[in-house]
């Protein structure tokens, strides 16, 4: 079963959300601001997907990516979905951090289709193998 940790301010959004996701077999975990959502990531036996608010007290979304991000792996191995009704307010150096590490966007108010299809991409991409770029200068086995 794949899980998804909701890391929200709001209870009703985080009962939402798992009343959305239960039911298509999700575990949902979680955490109701960014502190608590630091230290489930770090409890977090195997890479999850995380639907992370862009607006909370104590630590937002924008510092818990800052965060994942200078402390590398095993965090970054999460896959990380900003949820937010503020995508136009995001400041210049927020919106290069989420294209830098490839996160994606869900606007507020969403749809339970919309939910699920962004968590099960999420999922593909947590199952997928790993990339092994193509060292510079290398022959791809073509001949000219």
């Amino acid at each position: 079963m794949a899980a998804v940790l909701v890391v929200d301010d709001s209870e009703t959004m985080r009962q939402l959300v798992r009343a959305m996701l239960e039911p298509e077999g999700y575990d949902v975990r979680e955490a109701e601001d960014g502190v608590q959502g630091m230290a489930a990531l770090h409890a977090a036996e195997t890479p999850e997907v995380v639907l992370l608010d862009y607006r909370m007290p104590n630590m937002d979304g924008w510092e818990v990516l800052q965060q994942v991000v200078a402390e590398g792996a095993p965090l970054t191995a999460h896959q990380y979905i900003v949820i937010t009704a503020d995508v136009s307010t995001f400041p210049a150096d927020y919106i290069e951090l989420l294209r830098e590490v490839s996160i994606r966007i869900l606007p507020k108010p969403f749809t339970k289709e919309g939910l699920t299809s962004a968590v099960g991409q999420a999922i593909e991409r947590l199952s997928a193998p790993p990339v092994v770029p193509v060292p510079a200068g290398s022959d791809s086995g073509h001949t000219s």
